[in-house]
């Protein structure tokens, strides 16, 4: 990666205490997922760290360039979502629903929009994935 300057690379983890590591050069994004800022909702999902645990080791990161990937979104709190993000000052966020039907808890889509739009208020560039109605929406409707 210092060898080719003229390039971006993207290094992206769950664990973000594993890039303390690692002196990575300028040209480097470092990149973590904070699906949720609700520790109870990830109970049993991964064995990742808990959210809280992966915003502050990721927010203490003393790196230029970051991102956040916040896919599969899950249910979360819009003014702490927006809080995190802002300490951590990422050049991109991307934003998205789960793909593969795994049934998490996800929130409304128009939670959703909420957050794609507060993020956008605030000058985060937003890039949105999979986009839809929360699984759970889809079944209420067709009951």
């Amino acid at each position: 990666m210092r060898s080719e300057p003229d390039k971006t690379f993207l290094i992206q983890s769950k664990n973000p205490r594993t890039f303390d590591r690692v002196q990575f050069p300028d040209n480097v994004i470092l990149g973590t997922t904070l699906e949720t800022n609700r520790d109870d909702l990830y109970a049993g999902i991964s064995k990742a760290p808990k959210p809280s645990q992966r915003y502050r080791d990721f927010q203490e990161l003393k790196h230029p360039v970051k991102m956040v990937t916040i896919e599969p979104v899950m249910d979360f709190d819009l003014d702490v979502m927006t809080a995190w993000l802002e300490n951590i000052k990422p050049c991109m966020v991307w934003l998205g629903y789960d793909s593969r039907k795994s049934r998490l808890p996800e929130p409304e889509l128009e939670k959703v929009k909420r957050l794609y739009w507060e993020l956008g208020m605030h000058g985060f560039t937003v890039v949105l994935k999979k986009i839809r109605k929360a699984w759970w929406e889809t079944e209420n409707q067709s009951q």
